[in-house]
């Protein structure tokens, strides 16, 4: 399974969709632009990528503590 996941500084937050067959799997990056377009995001203020592991990590380092 794999994941899209979208900073969207419109709207100050991060969104994370499965990508399923229909919606751009193994597609194309215009592809997956359209799709995001379609779902309300102005990707001229987003940043997205793609990844298999669905976990966003929000544990602080000891470095930031």
């Amino acid at each position: 399974m794999k994941y899209i996941t979208i900073l969207d500084f419109e709207v100050s937050r991060v969104f994370q969709y499965k990508i399923k067959k229909g919606n751009g799997e193994y597609g194309y990056g215009d592809d997956y632009a359209r799709w995001l377009g379609e779902l309300g995001h102005n990707l001229s203020n987003c940043e997205w990528m793609i990844h298999e592991e669905p976990r966003v990590i929000t544990t602080n380092h000891k470095a930031y503590q």
